[in-house]
């Protein structure tokens, strides 16, 4: 079975295979699976994550239709932080403070970190992680083999949004700071990561699992490592079945 993608959720943890997607979720002390069919890619995405570089922003389209309000909430901090913290104020303590756009996406990333950290979005996130070496080790699915496993995996989505940081803060070295800036440096970023190319990615591989284990991961209970392996469970039984 193949794994496509996983994710963590405040009191979940979803598994994605080729035909179906698995999700678990802990609440009132109990764990719910919920099993549902893969969402067929749409033409245009298809056609799009053909070419190069344009293929970055059919990824940013499709994920902005299935996380709309995840981007709404992004979009608002955005623009609440902006209003504060660059915009002309007639504050004392505001009216002097200069923010770049790329300080003002580290600090957005930093923000980010901190929720997850203080919530149970790190300790599922980590407990995906473990779950998905553990099976792709070939291991059995116990929680003893599940807990030695790291936390980090070469797969994170955060190793792209480090090779996309990385890109812009080089870019905004050489280019004026703008909106135009963060575009390429989205799709260069995202070449990168597709293409893994040797010592570039290396070295974006361990800034990656650094950020991963200090500020996007927590190390999970057993209750959360008990979600995600249910979760993988229950989708490789669904995955199987379906191939009979």
């Amino acid at each position: 079975m193949k794994i496509c993608r996983g994710r963590a959720g405040y009191n979940s943890v979803s598994f994605t295979g080729e035909r179906y997607q698995s999700i678990s979720r802990f609440k009132d002390g109990k764990i719910t699976t919920e099993l549902k069919m893969k969402k067929a890619d749409r033409k245009i995405t298809m056609i799009l994550s053909r070419i190069p570089f344009v293929r970055s922003f059919s990824m940013i389209f499709e994920l902005i239709i299935e996380n709309w309000k995840r981007f709404l909430l992004a979009f608002i901090v955005l623009l609440l932080m902006e209003i504060l913290l660059i915009g002309e104020s007639s504050s004392f303590l505001l009216h002097t403070i200069q923010i770049s756009t790329l300080e003002l996406l580290f600090i957005f990333l930093v923000i980010a970190s901190l929720i997850i950290k203080i919530s149970p979005i790190g300790k599922y996130h980590g407990a995906e992680h473990q779950t998905v070496s553990a099976f792709e080790s070939g291991l059995n699915l116990r929680l003893e083999n599940v807990r030695e496993q790291p936390r980090v995996h070469k797969d994170c989505g955060t190793n792209l949004a480090v090779s996309i940081f990385l890109c812009f803060s080089i870019l905004s070295l050489i280019l004026e700071n703008s909106v135009h800036v963060f575009l390429l440096s989205w799709a260069i970023g995202f070449e990168l990561w597709k293409g893994e190319p040797k010592v570039i990615w290396d070295l974006i591989m361990v800034i990656g699992k650094v950020t991963q284990y200090l500020l996007f991961t927590s190390k999970p209970q057993d209750k959360h490592l008990i979600v995600a392996i249910e979760a993988m469970k229950r989708l490789e039984e669904k995955e199987l079945a379906n191939e009979r």
